[in-house]
């Protein structure tokens, strides 16, 4: 399997999984709707698009970025075969970005945030992989140049190392949508730290208690008590650098995750996409290994 190589503390972490925690670094400073729409590109494999939008939410804002954010942002590009020139145009600072947002741990207009959250996914997070708590917190202040209303409801996932980011996202922002809940999911690796972003919502979030079928391992406090730990404010803040995933069986199963997504997308939207058949053996392998050219996988080699 063809691994994308970058820079420090990337090495064996895939193109989706990059711009997952990319995604994760520009929370509470990107627009919810943009955010939205980026990680349902992603799921839907459609990386380049997904890598185009943000580029270009970011320049339009503007939305500044440090120095090794836009370093990342154009070799994201240039590894799904974008034009990275339009980086350029994205204004730059020379210190970390930090957004200050006001959150809630108590009911707005007599709802709480996790209110109707375990009845509206429980059937999506029972099949999901290795998804250890959910959290809900409302948002009070608006985020991005095109802000949405507020207050804004954020659902907070942990997973662990077998779990899919992109899939657990864009799926359980779809089951609340199909309820009538409009939230951000926010997914986040053990391997990485929380954001200043994060670490906020989660002082006021709320767990939400999820009754599961299948066997998941056991929710502890310990990530909870250490995202929500008091932490003394430092004058330039360490620049975003998540961790590598664990190795290359991780990294199948995120591929496989991606699969069954695209899969149900297509049938969706009521047949299958060209290029991706579910009636025929397709190597996503290979697929992974010839990565996709303006949102388009390449065509599969005929069989003899």
């Amino acid at each position: 399997m063809t691994k994308v190589a970058a820079g420090a503390g990337w090495a064996g972490v895939t193109l989706p999984v990059r711009v997952h925690d990319l995604l994760l670094s520009l929370a509470g400073r990107l627009d919810d709707d943009a955010l939205a729409d980026a990680r349902e590109l992603l799921a839907s494999t459609e990386v380049d698009r997904a890598l185009e939008l943000i580029v270009g939410s970011l320049a339009a804002g503007p939305i500044p970025v440090t120095r090794v954010e836009r370093d990342e942002l154009t070799e994201l590009m240039v590894a799904a075969h974008c034009d990275p020139a339009v980086v350029e145009r994205i204004e730059l600072i020379e210190t970390a970005v930090s957004t200050t947002h006001k959150f809630s741990a108590g009911k707005i207009g007599g709802v709480g945030a996790d209110q109707g959250v375990a009845e509206a996914t429980i059937q999506v997070l029972d099949v999901l992989p290795d998804i250890r708590a959910v959290w809900a917190v409302w948002r009070l202040t608006p985020a991005g140049a095109a802000s949405g209303p507020v207050p804004h409801r954020i659902v907070l996932i942990r997973i662990g190392p077998t779990g899919s980011g992109p899939a657990t996202a864009y799926r359980v922002e779809h089951a609340l949508r199909r309820a009538g809940l409009t939230a951000s999911v926010e997914v986040l690796r053990d391997s990485t730290e929380s954001s200043d972003y994060h670490h906020s919502a989660m002082r006021y979030a709320t767990s939400v208690p999820l009754e599961r079928t299948s066997s998941k391992p056991p929710v502890t406090k310990a990530w909870k008590e250490r995202a929500t730990a008091d932490t003394k404010p430092v004058a330039t803040p360490e620049p975003w650098i998540p961790q590598a995933s664990d190795g290359e069986a991780d990294d199948d199963q995120e591929l496989t995750l991606l699969r069954e997504l695209q899969e149900e997308l297509a049938r969706r939207e009521g047949g299958d996409k060209p290029g991706w058949k579910s009636s025929e053996s397709y190597d996503w392998q290979e697929a992974n290994r010839s990565t996709l050219v303006n949102g388009v996988p390449l065509q599969q080699k005929e069989k003899s």
